[in-house]
Formats: structure tokens, C-alpha cells, sequence
């Protein structure tokens, strides 16, 4: 499956208990993986039982990537290779 990405802003989450939408919270990196968190933001559902974890891994993570503000990400619309300059 050569050329194949993960764009996360094509994914969309729901919450089993309130069955609503939920929002991309943090972004972490965990050995090869970038790890998204969403969580509710209504009020009404505690984030330590309905928060959602979505995995990616980086090699494949095309949204990590194209974002500069993010370490590995791209500068000036070019796309980064993931790799975390520190």
C-alpha cells in the first residue's frame, strides 16, 4: 500500500455515552506512533471515562507532518518527515 497516508482531520470521533462529537484535545508521541486524544466538550460526559485515543503510525501520519507548529512537522507548507528536532 505504498503512497498511502492518515490525514486525522478526515477521521471524526463520537462518544458512545453522549453520542456526540468529539474534539482533538493533545498530541503525543509514543515510540512510532503519534497519538491523538479527543474528548467531549459538552459538559456533560467526564473525560477520565469517555475520552478517546486514536494511534497513528508516524510513518503514515500526514497531518503530523504538514504541520509546523508541531515537532517533525513541515515549515512553509512544505511536508516534514516526522522526525522530532529537539
Amino acid at each position: 500500500m505504498a503512497g498511502e497516508t492518515i490525514n486525522i482531520r478526515n477521521i471524526s470521533v463520537k462518544c458512545g455515552h453522549c453520542n456526540e462529537y468529539q474534539t482533538l484535545s493533545t498530541f503525543s508521541r509514543r515510540e512510532d506512533w503519534n497519538v491523538y486524544t479527543y474528548e467531549c466538550e459538552n459538559g456533560v460526559c467526564d473525560p477520565n471515562v469517555t475520552r478517546t485515543l486514536v494511534e497513528v503510525p508516524r510513518d503514515l501520519d500526514s497531518f503530523a507532518r504538514r504541520d509546523p507548529g508541531w515537532r517533525g512537522g513541515g515549515k512553509h507548507g512544505a511536508e516534514g518527515d516526522g522526525t522530532v528536532e529537539e
